[in-house]
């Protein structure tokens, strides 16, 4: 996937963590992209991405929870939560640049 600088969130349906980060954004003037796992475009573009296959897939297939960020051409996910929820100093580190 080539690398944006508006990150791309990726959700699903019935998500508290997605909302919860998109509210988080939405509240700190983030720009993002949202793109919904039902999209089956794009999870098309997702299984050609080496990167994603290298993070999310092996021999059994592949396993996505969500919400997941694309930043900067990397993936993140367990990086942003914790046992109380989202890791706000971390989410605020990452999108220092935009």
């Amino acid at each position: 996937m080539t690398e944006m600088k508006i990150p791309i969130i990726i959700t699903k349906k019935d998500c508290g963590r997605c909302i919860e980060l998109k509210e988080w954004m939405k509240n700190n003037d983030k720009k993002y992209i949202e793109k919904d796992l039902d999209d089956e475009e794009f999870v098309h573009q997702l299984l050609h991405d080496g990167n994603f296959i290298k993070t999310f897939c092996d021999e059994e297939g592949c396993v996505v929870n969500t919400p997941v960020v694309i930043h900067h051409g990397k993936y993140f996910f367990k990086e942003l939560w914790g046992i109380s929820g989202l890791k706000e100093n971390k989410v605020s580190e990452l999108f220092s640049n935009q």
